[in-house]
């Protein structure tokens, strides 16, 4: 199983998401025992992560970009994706790392490339697109693609240290993609769980700031 680092990245800076208020998110310095900068470059510098998950929260909330930023980041480690609000499938081209297009602000039924998708909730499936009556409907439409991974992404458990399985499990159920989860991982046992689950990847990052989470296992990357 593929452990992913998160950053969320708003106005250059990382901050500690939690529970999709991103008006009320903190410098990460405020919040971690491990980074001492918020300055994203720093962050990666001291974590080094293999694999790299960015959410670039000023696209997603289309009033600015971090793209200097995450184009600094891509050259950092063997992998980044990154969610940057995308809107449009042009907006995807010809970028020097792994698109995540969200179900928050993309409509995913205009998917023209290989990417990730992020099933986005927030209590409820967020559908920007409109077309789907259900995350299941948006699942078995996706399964007409060949993806890089769906990722079950429930917003509102962000930084609180608890996640949905059952939502994960119910997806893993209709996905011929493979599927990864994101918000909410504890402990070191999440992480086995999930894997035993046959989850293919995860998403951490306040785990990790809480040494719930060793480095370690963000600098292998693998569980």
């Amino acid at each position: 199983m593929k452990v992913f680092f998160v950053i969320d990245i708003k106005n250059g800076r990382v901050v500690a998401g939690k529970s999709g208020e991103r008006d009320k998110y903190l410098p990460i310095t405020d919040f971690s025992t491990l980074v001492s900068s918020d300055d994203p470059l720093k962050v990666v510098s001291q974590i080094k992560p293999r694999f790299l998950y960015a959410a670039d929260l000023d696209r997603i909330m289309g009033i600015g970009d971090n793209m200097k930023v995450l184009l600094a980041l891509s050259s950092m480690t063997d992998e980044l994706i990154a969610d940057c609000g995308f809107r449009s499938a042009e907006e995807v081209d010809k970028l020097p790392f792994t698109p995540v297009v969200g179900t928050e602000t993309f409509d995913i039924t205009q998917i023209s490339r290989g990417c990730y998708v992020s099933l986005d909730f927030k209590e409820e499936f967020l559908d920007a697109s409109g077309k789907f009556g259900s995350w299941r409907e948006a699942v078995e439409y996706l399964n007409s693609f060949d993806l890089y991974g769906v990722i079950v992404l429930p917003i509102h458990f962000v930084g609180t240290m608890k996640t949905d399985f059952s939502l994960l499990q119910a997806v893993m159920e209709v996905s011929d993609n493979p599927v990864l989860l994101g918000g909410g991982i504890s402990s070191m046992d999440d992480l086995y769980r999930l894997k035993e689950m046959g989850c293919e990847g995860v998403l951490v990052a306040t785990a990790v700031h809480r040494k719930k989470i060793p480095l370690e296992v963000v600098r292998r990357g693998k569980i």
